[in-house]
C-alpha cells in the first residue's frame, strides 16, 4: 500500500476514513462485545444448550438491528460532520467521506464475526477464529496483486477499490466464522425475542466496557486527526499517514500475542471461577504476563533498533522514498517502547472482564485518556506527530499500572515475585539479541548494504531486506540458545509444545 500510495493526500483520506470504521471495529469485534458477551453465553449453557442457542440468536438480531440503525446515521450525517474534524481542501475531505461510507459497513460483519468468534472460543476452540485477521489480509493482497491488473492505474480508482476489497474480506470473515460455529453444532437459532433478559446483561456490561476502551481507541483516533493537524500546517510531512503506519506495525506483534493470550485468559480465568478455584487465578495470570513479556521485549527491541530498515523493507519503493522512512521510524521509535504494555494491557482487561467488572477498566482508561489528551496538546507543539507516539507510549505504562494494581478489588493479588525471576532469568536472552541487532544495525549495515548494491546490484529494499533478515533470524537463534542455556520456563512451554506436535 505505501508503495501504491505513498503519504500523499490519498493515502491520509484512506488512512483517515480507515481509522473510523476501524475503531468501532476494535471496540466491538476486538475485545468488549465477545468479552462481554461469553461469560453470559456459558451461563446459559449451564441451563441447556438449547437455551444458548436462543439466547445467542436473540443477540445476535438486536445486534443487528441496532448496527444497521448506526451505521444508517453515520452516512445520513457524514457530510457534516467530517469535513470540520479532517479539514484541508474540499478535495481532501470529500474523498475522505467517500471512502468512511465504503468503509463503515466493516462495523457489521466485524461485530457480528465476534459473536460467532466467542461462541468458539467458549468451547476452547481458537484456531478458525484467529483466522480472522489473515483473511481481511488475503484481501488486501488479492486487490493489489490481482485487481488492480485489471482497474484503472489512477491513484484514486486504485484506493476506492481497495476500500471495496476490504469490504470484501470483512464479509468473508463473517461467513467463515458462521460455517464454523454451525458446523461445531453449537449455531445460534436467530430469533426477535429481544426482552430476553441476557441481552440487557450483556449490554450493561458492554457500556462500561465500551465506554472505557472507547477512550483508548477515541485516543488513537485523536492522534490520527492532530497529526492531520500538524500535516495541514506542514505541507508535504505526510504526518497522518507515518503515524498510521506505524501504529499497525505495532498492533502486528500486540495483535498476535495481546489478543491471542487474552483471548484464551478470559475462558481459562471463567473456568476456575466456574469450578471455584479462586487460588489457582493468580498464579494462571503471572505466568501469562510473563509469557506475554517474553515475547512481546524482543518484538519491541527489535522495532526500535531497526526500524528504519523495518520500514524500508516492507515500504520502501514507488512513492514512498526515504523522507517517509524518517518521518515514520520517528513516531515508531516510541509506539515500539510500548508494545509489552499494550499486550499486557489486553490481558488484564480480560480478567477484569471475567469477574464481570467492566467498570473499573472504564476509570482507569478515562484517567490515561485525559493524561493523553493533555500530553498531547502539549508536545505536539515541540515533537509534532512524534509527540502523539510519546504521548501514547507513556499513556499505556500508566495503564498497566493502574490495572495491575486495582486486581486486589477482586480479591487477587498476582504474585510479582516470580515474574521479577522470570525477568531476570531472561535478562541473557534478551541481551544477546539486542546485542546482536545494535551490531547488525549500527556497525554492520554499511559494509552489508555496501557488499549487496555493488557485488549483487539489489536494489534498496531489497537490501534491506536481506539485512533485516540477517539481523531477525540469527537474533532469534540466539535468543532461543540463551533461553535453554537460562533454562526459561517460558521457552520451555514453547519447546514441549511444538515436540507435541511433532510426535502427534
Amino acid at each position: 500500500m505505501a508503495i501504491s500510495f505513498g503519504t500523499g493526500w490519498v493515502a491520509s483520506a484512506f488512512s483517515v476514513a480507515y481509522r473510523l470504521p476501524n475503531m468501532f471495529r476494535n471496540l466491538l469485534a476486538e475485545g468488549t462485545l465477545s468479552q462481554s458477551f461469553m461469560p453470559i453465553y456459558v451461563d446459559s449453557g449451564k441451563v441447556s444448550r438449547k437455551e444458548a442457542s436462543l439466547m445467542s440468536g436473540a443477540v445476535i438480531s438486536f445486534l443487528f438491528f441496532l448496527l444497521c440503525i448506526f451505521v444508517g446515521l453515520f452516512m445520513l450525517f457524514a457530510s457534516y460532520f467530517i469535513p470540520a474534524l479532517v479539514g484541508g481542501s474540499l478535495e481532501y475531505s470529500n474523498l475522505v467521506i467517500e471512502l468512511s461510507l465504503i468503509l463503515f459497513v466493516l462495523i457489521m460483519t466485524a461485530s457480528t464475526s465476534s459473536i460467532y468468534m466467542a461462541i468458539s472460543n467458549s468451547k476452547n476452540k481458537f484456531f478458525v477464529p484467529s483466522l480472522s485477521p489473515i483473511i481481511l489480509n488475503l484481501s488486501y493482497l488479492f486487490v493489489f496483486w490481482v485487481v488492480f491488473h485489471f482497474i484503472d492505474s489512477s491513484v484514486l480508482s486504485r484506493i476506492k477499490a481497495l476500500c471495496f476489497g476490504i469490504v470484501v474480506g470483512g464479509f468473508l470473515q463473517l461467513f467463515t466464522q458462521v460455517f464454523y460455529v454451525y458446523k461445531l453444532g453449537y449455531a445460534p437459532k436467530i430469533n426477535f425475542h429481544w426482552k430476553h433478559p441476557a441481552i440487557k446483561k450483556i449490554f450493561q456490561l458492554m457500556l462500561p466496557a465500551i465506554v472505557g476502551g472507547g477512550f483508548y481507541q477515541i485516543s488513537l483516533l485523536v492522534d490520527i486527526f492532530l497529526a492531520n493537524y500538524v500535516q495541514n500546517h506542514n505541507p508535504g510531512l505526510g504526518a497522518v499517514v507515518a503515524l498510521d503506519y506505524s501504529q499497525r506495525l505495532v498492533q502486528f506483534p500486540t495483535g498476535i500475542i495481546g489478543v491471542a493470550l487474552a483471548t484464551t485468559t478470559l475462558p481459562a480465568v471463567l473456568s476456575s471461577l466456574k469450578k471455584n478455584e479462586l487460588a489457582e487465578i493468580p498464579g494462571e495470570l503471572s505466568n501469562v504476563l510473563s509469557f506475554s513479556l517474553y515475547l512481546t521485549l524482543p518484538a519491541a527491541i527489535g522495532f526500535w533498533i531497526m526500524g528504519r530498515t523495518i520500514i524500508d523493507s516492507i515500504f520502501y519503493g514507488g512513492k514512498w522514498d526515504s523522507k517517509a522512512t524518517e518521518t515514520t521510524v520517528q513516531a515508531l521509535s516510541f509506539y515500539a517502547l510500548a508494545i509489552p504494555a499494550f499486550s499486557l494491557n489486553k490481558i488484564l482487561t480480560s480478567s477484569y472482564y471475567a469477574f464481570k467488572d467492566t467498570t473499573t477498566p472504564l476509570k482507569i482508561n478515562m484517567i490515561s485518556f485525559s493524561v493523553n489528551i493533555c500530553m498531547n496538546l502539549v508536545l505536539i507543539h515541540f515533537m509534532k506527530h512524534v509527540g502523539l507516539a510519546l504521548s501514547s507510549a507513556v499513556c499505556s505504562f500508566l495503564t498497566f499500572i493502574m490495572l495491575f494494581a486495582n486486581l486486589k478489588k477482586h480479591s487477587l493479588r498476582i504474585p510479582v515475585v516470580p515474574m521479577i525471576r522470570s525477568f531476570l532469568r531472561n535478562t541473557a536472552p534478551i541481551l544477546s539479541l539486542s546485542l546482536w541487532l545494535i551490531f547488525i544495525q549500527y556497525l554492520g549495515y554499511e559494509m552489508i548494504y555496501k557488499y549487496l548494491k555493488t557485488l549483487i546490484d539489489f536494489s534498496h529494499a531489497n537490501t534491506t531486506r536481506m539485512i533485516l533478515a540477517i539481523g531477525i533470524f540469527p537474533s532469534i537463534l540466539l535468543y532461543f540458545t540463551f533461553s535453554k542455556i537460562a533454562k526459561s520456563k517460558e521457552f520451555a512451554i514453547i519447546f514441549n509444545k511444538i515436540l507435541r506436535k511433532k510426535s502427534g
